[in-house]
């Protein structure tokens, strides 16, 4: 989750929380993803099987070679993968928490769940950043891990530096007593 414009959705998503669990949907203004609207998609759960795209920007739209909207999730990867990448949307809208996929070819997808206006979970935000102009496009996509993050309301996600806990900092001396001498050395031979 290194990238800018997965920074910027995720920094998005925490500003929309206010303290929350997860944000609203009815919260949401694409208009502040300027730089990552074209990665960005929502998903929406109508039933816990039956998860689709609602939204999809170009970027994603490029690499599959269709349009996305209206498509199941699962249709972005590949048939194996299919099962346990469907299975781990649900656990995740099911107990809210943040799910970043390293894919292959060379992609990073994050998801951040969303609620509707009965504060049940069953949206989320999503961000793809790949390059959509690599010669394997179109193609579907390889799980090769998900890191998942459990959510906690109230608490913001991202560390943040206490400055306020630092210590002032001292130059360090080591504490060094040199050796004294009382009369001239002498050697003594054992045999």
């Amino acid at each position: 989750m290194k990238d800018s414009i997965t920074e910027e959705v995720l920094t998005y998503w925490e500003d929309l929380r206010r303290g929350r669990l997860v944000p609203r949907r009815s919260d949401n203004d694409p208009r502040k993803l300027r730089n990552s609207l074209n990665y960005t998609f929502i998903l929406e759960a109508n039933s816990p099987d039956n998860i689709r795209f609602r939204l999809a920007g170009s970027k994603l739209c490029d690499c599959m070679g269709m349009e996305m909207r209206g498509m199941p999730a699962y249709s972005m990867v590949r048939l194996e993968d299919r099962n346990d990448f469907n299975q781990t949307l649900q656990h995740a809208l099911a107990s809210p928490e943040i799910l970043d996929f390293q894919l292959a070819p060379t992609a990073i997808m994050v998801l951040l769940p969303m609620s509707d206006e009965a504060d049940v979970v069953c949206r989320m935000l999503g961000c793809i950043t790949t390059d959509p102009a690599d010669p394997n496009f179109p193609t579907r996509f390889q799980v090769q891990s998900v890191a998942k993050t459990r959510i906690i309301a109230g608490k913001s996600i991202k560390p943040q530096l206490v400055l306020e806990l630092a210590e002032n900092q001292k130059t360090f001396r080591p504490n060094i007593k040199k050796a004294t001498r009382s009369g001239p050395p002498h050697l003594r031979i054992v045999k």
